[in-house]
């Protein structure tokens, strides 16, 4: 939408010229609704200035405050990544998971195990030390950081209702297809949405990447400035925050998300021992039942056969899901 390049306060002045220009030769000139519309400013803008505005039918939600996150940089004589996690315990675990591949490099010193501890704190403090500075041109930093978004408002219905039978087919069939170019590869655009689908070569993926900044206030936008999106892999959906549905986080996935180190590391142990996780016999990373690849850093090691065959066996025996509640 043309609209969404202006910042709301000029959208406001942009009205306010539109209903000063309803009444003046040049607006002969206007299409019959473009008539009809300046003439609706025009009534809004003197209903304003009685006293008696009209009600509204959309409103400005502004910038969302800026969050907090965790920046883990890790470096060697090879490599310098920097990774961003939503919390800390992600981030930890990361970092744990890299120096488990990297255990070999402890081999033979004194009061080291031969095998990295399950907790992921102990595993970094044993390797890096308390201070951080065991490995001689090895180090990291772990450190949280504020987001500073983008100070941009978007223009949001009062009244939502998604559009339904014709409505939604026409507007499907407006859909727009932009090829790559220089600034970027193809996407499909239905509603202001942004759709990408291309090989990923640096990840070896083919990615899919779906932008929202451009949703269509009119149609897709609720009050709050979401959109209902629903993402459906196959039979499998992977996301749903539509009407119908939101994403519920498993039980697990809330009590790994809220546990200190110590905590996650007995609710990591009990979760494999009951087979609602795996290790992966690679990486040695703690991976949920679902996965059929291990999770971890730069791993995709499949899930051992042996490991599904049990959990197969457990689903069958009516084993309850860590769901939370609906």
């Amino acid at each position: 939408m043309i609209a969404t390049r202006f910042r709301p306060s000029e959208i406001e002045s942009l009205v306010r010229i539109a209903g000063a220009l309803a009444d003046s030769p040049s607006a002969a000139d206007l299409s019959q609704p473009y008539r009809e519309l300046a003439g609706r400013a025009r009534e809004a803008v003197l209903a304003e200035a009685t006293g008696n505005p009209s009600p509204a039918v959309s409103a400005v939600w502004g910038a969302r405050p800026g969050e907090q996150v965790w920046r883990l940089r890790i470096w060697n004589r090879h490599e310098d990544t920097t990774y961003i996690y939503s919390t800390r315990t992600g981030a930890l675990s990361e970092l744990a998971a890299y120096v488990r591949e990297c255990w070999d490099n402890l081999s033979g010193r004194d009061g080291v195990p031969e095998r990295p501890p399950a907790d992921d704190s102990e595993t970094v403090e044993l390797y890096y030390g308390p201070s951080g500075t065991a490995m001689p041109d090895e180090g990291y930093d772990l450190v949280a950081e504020d987001v500073i978004r983008p100070q941009r408002g978007r223009i949001v219905p009062v009244h939502f209702a998604f559009p339904e039978g014709a409505e939604a087919a026409a507007l499907n069939r407006a859909a727009v297809f932009h090829p790559a170019d220089n600034d970027g590869p193809q996407c499909m655009e239905v509603v202001g949405v942004l759709t990408f689908a291309y090989l990923d070569p640096e990840d070896g993926v083919l990615r899919i990447s779906v932008h929202l900044d451009g949703a269509d206030p009119e149609h897709i936008v609720r009050p709050d400035g979401t959109v209902p999106l629903r993402v459906q892999v196959e039979d499998t959906v992977v996301l749903d925050d539509s009407q119908a549905g939101a994403p519920h986080p498993t039980v697990l996935e809330e009590l790994l998300g809220g546990a200190d180190t110590a905590q996650k590391a007995a609710i990591t142990a009990a979760a494999l021992s009951t087979g609602l996780m795996w290790r992966c016999p690679a990486c040695q990373w703690a991976n949920p039942r679902a996965a059929t690849g291990c999770e971890g850093r730069g791993c995709r090691t499949p899930q051992p056969p042996a490991t599904a065959s049990a959990q197969s066996f457990l689903a069958s025996a009516s084993v309850p899901a860590l769901e939370g509640p609906r």
